[in-house]
């Protein structure tokens, strides 16, 4: 069983689309893992037309313009590896970036997030201030995305120039850029495929002086304080599904309280909360028609409960007797069936073999 991983590709109609959007929304929920990672490499490129000022290794990045009237613009560029803290195949449901704001010239300031578009490195200058460092090699300026040999196409850094989220950045204290369709387009990208991940770069506002914001970096000696981005995500399709027997097993054995837990919202939300998963996948041989439907269903909702399958994993299309193409279009169409009294259908929808 292979994952298409996304969410929205399901084709319950009529009497199961209730159900399904019911499923979706428990089945999710609990399913979902997060993780918080620390940048790779952080830095602040420092405008300077000779790209002889950097500071890659610094214990502060900074975005906006300093007090300077020559060369004041500061960009801060991030970047994190998510495709080493998700496993492959996941679905990101969202992310955002958290920053702490270490010291600021102005009041409220907008500070947008575009995606970089070329690869920079950071090197080992290091600046305490937002005046720079002498840039060192691998170092990230407003030239180079290494010094002092390959340059950005274009000064100041190479980025999209649609902002992925704005976030208004005031006093010292913490600031959120929340999850948006741009970040977690982004963050799916880089862990579908990494090689594309050259991270994301902060632009404050570079029309008013003073504007800076500074940012405590990676290098900041205090973990609490350094830049997080954090990720939901759902894992993939695992292709080893439990059955009927292990299940049988596991309830002997005593289930752990959050499957348990989740199952019974799960039938609750399929309008069938007499149906106890234990009860149903334990069922005295030989199971009755209505039991056989019945440990079918608690089968593929223990499954989800314990993250052995997602909503959107595929079922077997070749099967007739039930017309879902996924897992929450399955769990609504045997649910519907049941309730409708036509047992034979639903014993028979396909998703777990008997």
């Amino acid at each position: 069983m292979t994952s298409t991983f996304r969410l929205m590709r399901r084709r319950p109609a009529g009497r199961f689309a209730a159900a399904c959007l019911a499923t979706l929304a428990f089945a999710g929920a609990a399913r979902a893992d997060s993780v918080r990672i620390v940048p790779e490499r952080d830095a602040t490129l420092i405008e300077d037309a000779s790209g002889g000022l950097a500071s890659g290794s610094g214990p502060a990045v900074f975005a906006g313009r300093i007090a300077s009237t020559i060369n004041s613009v500061r960009r801060a560029v991030l970047r994190f590896d998510v495709a080493a803290a998700v496993p492959p195949g996941a679905t990101i449901e969202a992310a955002r970036l958290r920053l702490h704001v270490s010291n600021s010239n102005s009041g409220p300031t907008p500070v947008r997030l575009h995606r970089v578009l070329a690869s920079w490195g950071e090197g080992a200058s290091s600046s305490f201030g937002g005046n720079g460092a002498p840039a060192l090699p691998g170092d990230a300026t407003w030239i180079h995305r290494f010094h002092d040999g390959t340059p950005w196409t274009n000064p100041g850094g190479d980025f999209d120039p649609v902002a992925r989220a704005e976030a208004s950045v005031d006093q010292v204290g913490f600031s959120l850029w929340d999850s948006t369709p741009g970040i977690v387009a982004d963050v799916q990208s880089w862990l579908d495929d990494a090689a594309s991940n050259s991270g994301w770069i902060l632009l404050g506002d570079e029309g008013r002086p003073q504007t800076a914001k500074r940012f405590d970096a990676r290098e900041t000696p205090d973990p609490a304080l350094q830049p997080v981005l954090e990720i939901v995500y759902s894992p993939p399709c695992r292709p080893d599904p439990l059955g009927f027997g292990a299940w049988k097993q596991a309830c002997a054995h005593g289930l752990d309280r959050s499957v348990t837990a989740c199952a019974a919202s799960s039938f609750a939300a399929l309008g069938l909360p007499e149906i106890d998963a234990c009860r149903a996948v334990g069922a005295a041989p030989p199971p009755s028609c209505d039991a056989r439907a019945a440990r079918k269903l608690a089968g593929l909702v223990l499954n989800l409960c314990s993250n052995r399958l997602q909503t959107s994993c595929p079922v077997d299309l070749r099967d007739t007797a039930c017309d879902a193409e996924n897992v929450a279009g399955l769990l609504g169409e045997i649910a519907a069936l049941l309730k409708a009294g036509d047992c034979r259908r639903a014993a028979a929808c396909g998703g777990l073999p008997e």
